[in-house]
């Protein structure tokens, strides 16, 4: 009996254990430098969803910002507008989205600091996955200019 039972609950015990946004990363999180007289900035990254679920960017908190928003950048004839994304950025399940400069961006309103050359600024990101459960993922952008 005992060589039934072991396997079989180490089966189990392997199938619980399982996170699927364990599969979440945030590579390459970075800044441009902005003149003490800007109020706003952008920051940017590539995540990666290598999980089985779906995961969302729904917000972002720092202390670098009083406000942060979720954008996307678009071209529209001829002039590059910025729309807020309310329901947040989409990561799906085995996709990488990348956050870049004329396209999606975590956008910095009523900037608190200077964001200068070589500086490094910590943010939360906060996700939702497909279950509705939410998870921070705490990042360090380096300011550069790119």
């Amino acid at each position: 009996m005992k060589r039934i039972v072991l396997p079989l609950l180490m089966v189990l015990v392997a199938g619980c254990s399982g996170d699927d946004s364990g599969g979440l990363s945030v590579d390459d999180p970075w800044g441009r430098p902005t003149p003490d007289v800007a109020t706003t900035a952008a920051f940017f990254a590539t995540i990666s969803n290598a999980g089985t679920a779906d995961e969302t960017l729904v917000g972002a908190t720092t202390d670098a910002c009083r406000v942060i928003e979720l954008h996307e950048s678009q071209m529209d004839d001829g002039v590059m507008r910025m729309q807020q994304l309310a329901g947040g950025i989409p990561v799906p399940a085995g996709t990488t989205v990348v956050l870049q400069p004329g396209g999606l961006h975590i956008m910095c309103i009523d900037k608190q600091v200077p964001l200068v050359e070589g500086d490094e600024v910590a943010l939360d990101l906060e996700f939702v996955d497909g279950d509705g459960e939410r998870h921070t993922e705490s990042i360090t952008a380096a300011v550069e200019d790119r």
